[in-house]
């Protein structure tokens, strides 16, 4: 299969092959612009949707004491630490081999 098939052959008329060429261009044009309506609707939309649930989040909430932490807590009973054996005359250092 041959690159060149997948290329448009455009017509050997001057005045078509200018028709075409500018009605491509008007066509990526278009495209581009569409993208980038479609681009700034999605910021604008998630930008209110973030500024909506956080105004509806904040409205029902009261102001709490700061120095109280909410919760449900269960104290843990220290386990018994283990002690190492007496160092004695053991070196940490390589030094004495």
């Amino acid at each position: 299969m041959r690159i060149d098939n997948f290329f448009i052959k455009l017509p050997r008329y001057p005045l078509l092959r200018a028709l075409m060429m500018i009605a491509a261009t008007v066509l990526l044009i278009g495209l581009a612009a569409m993208g980038l309506l479609v681009g700034a609707a999605v910021i604008v939309t998630t930008t209110l949707t973030v500024l909506v649930r956080g105004w509806l989040r904040s409205r029902g909430r009261r102001s709490a004491d700061p120095g109280v932490i909410e919760g449900e807590f269960t104290v843990v009973q220290p386990a018994p630490r283990g002690t190492l054996p007496p160092a004695g005359n053991a070196s940490t250092t390589r030094t004495g081999w």
